[in-house]
């Protein structure tokens, strides 16, 4: 029997935006969630999260567009769960309520091939460039699968 899981909790938190305009690109979606996390989402993490959060509505995703967005639905459940929570109250609401939503039904969902280490790239050249400006700590590249 599939489970929901944190990292499923941890994408669906990551991702902002009403639809293909202005969803966020994957690069985006890894800073917020480094920022909520204090860590890098992997892409098994984000490719077996991605499926289901469509399957049950929460999100929509466009891989070839790179854009990634929450839907109507996604974003009252974000609203309702959120509600006088700070940046990591996500932890303690978000969890439960995707497991409110039954079993997550798995299924084949892909990223065109090299666009997860090109998005780690492009966030961590960010990332640096923010630290920089800002007179920060250096930030190591990890190692790309």
């Amino acid at each position: 029997m599939a489970t929901w899981t944190w990292s499923d909790a941890w994408v669906f938190s990551s991702i902002k935006g009403t639809g293909p305009d202005d969803g966020y690109r994957l690069s985006e979606i890894l800073m917020t969630a480094d920022t909520i996390n204090h860590a890098v989402l992997t892409e098994a993490e984000f490719t077996r999260a991605v499926p289901r959060l469509l399957a049950v509505g929460l999100i929509g995703a466009d891989a070839e567009a790179d854009r990634y967005w929450l839907t109507e639905t996604g974003r009252a459940l974000y609203r309702q769960r959120m509600k006088r929570r700070g940046l990591f109250g996500w932890m303690d609401a978000i969890p439960p309520a995707l497991g409110r939503l039954g079993e997550p039904q798995d299924s084949a969902w892909s990223l065109p091939a090299g666009a997860f280490d090109q998005a780690v790239r492009e966030y961590l050249k960010q990332a640096k460039q923010t630290l920089k400006r800002l007179g920060g700590p250096t930030v190591q590249d990890p190692p790309l699968s």
